[in-house]
């Protein structure tokens, strides 16, 4: 019973990282590689994921708006864990260095499902065999300041995703860009990135179209269907934020606001604020409006840079997000700059 219960909620899980599930809008469920929207930064989540016009500066940003990716020390290092819902792996990497021609990146994202029990129509007890989803997204990104003020940057990655059991595969080239304004008005930052822009992708199995079986009354037809085309979760986020203290050195207070258009759900908000003491010890909190599951997330920070020899830089994350009746989702992050 214990077992069931579990796949249950594994399988729930794997549903809402595709969206696949249909859910209170109308949007949802029409687009699928939906890890690529589970954030990996702990600083980032605990602000509610109010991120594109902030100072983020590690190569993380590459996961949000590469045009802020110039922001980032000479060469940085930037490592994540995401307990995501009923046991799912979710982990994220990325190396950045600056160079004469620009930032560049190098990144990776991966979820995997651990082992979850066949069922079928015919044998809902379980067949007896297990399969494994798996996600993967690999690329580089590239950001330059075109101005004192102004940067852009484009991030282009292959995404694939599989099903090990039926050999599935589904792959895509992705595009993000993004752009970065200091506006000269006392703190205030803008930015805006569109996220996930790809082709339809499809199910294979050996370059043929994947099929699977289908039912009536219990038995299987003669004629596999194939899998739809889906597309993927095109996002498009622009935000501001404001430093309320940039001249003192021992309190810091950031507010941040994104607006957020995504291709298979409403329109949100993501509202978010930190507050930092004497650039080593961080608080933050923020919130989602008119979110299908997240609301409140939460999290601290230690930045151990003051600490470090030969000016590098050293910093340990961690945040709290809840998902309501999902629970709560814990992300923990390293970054290292030198």
């Amino acid at each position: 019973m214990i077992t069931k219960i579990k796949s249950s909620i594994i399988f729930s899980a794997i549903i809402l990282t595709t969206g696949w599930c249909q859910q209170e809008f109308e949007k949802t469920g029409t687009s699928g590689a939906h890890f690529l929207n589970i954030s990996p930064d702990a600083k980032v989540s605990g602000m509610g994921n109010s991120v594109v016009g902030m100072p983020i500066h590690d190569v993380s940003a590459v996961f949000y708006n590469p045009g802020s990716l110039v922001h980032m020390q000479r060469t940085s290092i930037f490592t994540s864990n995401v307990q995501w819902f009923a046991d799912i792996n979710y982990n994220a990497f990325a190396i950045g260095r600056k160079t004469k021609y620009g930032t560049l990146v190098l990144h990776l994202r991966s979820l995997s499902s651990g082992e979850i029990e066949e069922t079928t129509v015919v044998e809902q007890n379980g067949t007896g065999r297990t399969f494994v989803w798996n996600d993967l997204a690999v690329g580089g990104a590239w950001a330059k300041a075109l101005t004192d003020r102004f940067s852009f940057g484009m991030n282009l990655y292959r995404v694939t995703q599989s099903i090990d059991l039926y050999s599935y595969t589904a792959s895509v080239w992705v595009v993000d860009i993004g752009t970065y304004y200091v506006t000269g008005f006392r703190s205030l930052i803008l930015g805006m990135s569109v996220r996930n822009f790809a082709p339809e992708l499809n199910f294979m199995v050996n370059g043929k179209d994947a099929t699977f079986d289908d039912y009536h009354n219990g038995e299987t037809l003669p004629e596999p269907k194939t899998f739809r085309p889906y597309h993927m979760p095109l996002t498009f986020q622009v935000g501001v934020s404001y430093d309320f203290f940039t001249e003192n050195k021992i309190h810091d207070l950031i507010v941040a606001v994104d607006g957020v258009h995504t291709s298979d759900s409403a329109e949100r908000l993501n509202i978010g604020a930190q507050y930092a003491f004497m650039n080593i010890l961080y608080l933050r909190g923020g919130l989602y409006t008119n979110h299908n599951s997240a609301s409140i997330m939460g999290g601290i920070g230690l930045d151990l840079s003051k600490f470090m020899p030969f000016g590098t830089s050293l910093r340990f994350d961690t945040s709290m997000s809840n998902y309501g009746l999902l629970g709560f989702v814990k992300k923990i992050t390293v970054s290292v700059g030198f």
